[in-house]
C-alpha cells in the first residue's frame, strides 16, 4: 500500500487522515485516523509504501497517544493516586497494555507518584478538614493508595505539620460549635449530668467518630468544645 494523501482533520486540529491506495481486489480503504504528533513522529509521508504491520503500530501507537491525552486532562483537574486513574482510564475504554504503558510513562516524568499524592491530601485534609488517622488512612484506600503508604504519608504529614490526633480533635470540635445555634451552645455548657448537655456531646461525639476519631481522642474533642460553649455564654 502506498500513502496517497495526509489530510488535517478540520474539526479535530490535532488529528489527521491518512489516505492508501487500493489493495488488491478493494478499490477503497477506509482512510486512517491518528494523532498529529503520531504522524509526525512516525515520519510518514505521502508517497510511502507501508505494510498492515506498519498501519498496526500506527494505531497502536495513537492509542497510547489517546490514553496519554486523557490521562493529563484528568491530572489537570488535582493530582491521582495511580489505582485511581487506572480504573479511570479502564473506564474509558482504553486497553490495559496503553493504560499500563501510559502509568508507567506518567511515573518515568514524575506526574503521578502515590507517597506525594498521599503526602498532599493529608495536609489537605489538615489545614482545612481535620480528619482522624483512620478517616485519613480510609479515604486513601478509596482513591488506590496502599496501606503502607497511606500510613508513611500520615505519619510524614502529622510530623511536618506539628500536629497530632488530638490536636485535629480539638480543631474539628471547635468548628463544629462555631456551626451551632446558641440553645445547642448553652446546652453544651450546662450543668454536667443533665439531658440537654448529654445529648449535645452525643451529637458532637458523633460527628467526630464520623470524622475517623477513636474514643480516647473524641475525649479531647469533647473538652475543647466545652470550654468553648462556656466562654461563649460567659461561664
Amino acid at each position: 500500500m502506498k500513502v496517497l494523501r495526509i489530510q488535517l482533520m478540520p474539526r479535530k486540529k490535532n488529528r489527521v487522515l491518512v489516505h492508501l491506495d487500493g489493495l488488491q481486489d478493494l478499490e477503497d480503504i477506509e482512510p486512517l485516523e491518528i494523532a498529529l504528533d503520531v504522524a509526525e513522529r512516525s515520519g510518514i509521508h505521502v508517497g510511502d509504501s507501508v505494510t498492515a504491520k506498519d498501519l498496526a503500530q500506527l494505531q497502536e501507537d495513537d492509542t497510547k497517544w489517546r490514553t496519554r491525552q486523557a490521562a493529563l486532562h484528568l491530572l489537570s483537574y488535582r493530582p491521582r493516586a495511580e489505582q485511581e486513574l487506572r480504573v479511570r482510564l479502564r473506564s474509558k475504554g482504553f486497553p490495559h497494555a496503553s493504560v499500563e504503558w501510559c502509568l508507567r510513562h506518567l511515573e518515568e516524568r514524575g506526574l503521578i507518584d502515590d507517597h506525594n499524592f498521599a503526602s498532599a491530601f493529608v495536609r489537605s485534609r489538615i489545614r482545612l478538614r481535620p480528619r482522624g488517622r483512620f478517616r485519613l488512612s480510609q479515604e486513601l484506600r478509596e482513591k488506590g493508595v496502599t496501606a503502607e503508604v497511606a500510613e508513611q504519608a500520615i505519619d510524614q504529614a502529622f510530623s511536618n505539620e506539628e500536629t497530632s490526633e488530638q490536636d485535629l480533635a480539638r480543631a474539628a470540635a471547635r468548628g463544629w460549635l462555631a456551626r451551632q445555634g446558641s440553645t445547642l451552645t448553652e446546652s453544651l455548657a450546662g450543668a454536667d449530668g443533665s439531658a440537654e448537655r448529654e445529648r449535645a456531646r452525643r451529637r458532637l461525639h458523633a460527628f467526630l467518630s464520623r470524622r475517623g476519631f477513636g474514643s480516647d481522642v473524641i475525649r479531647a474533642g469533647l473538652e475543647e468544645a466545652e470550654t468553648g460553649a462556656r466562654e461563649a455564654v460567659g461561664l
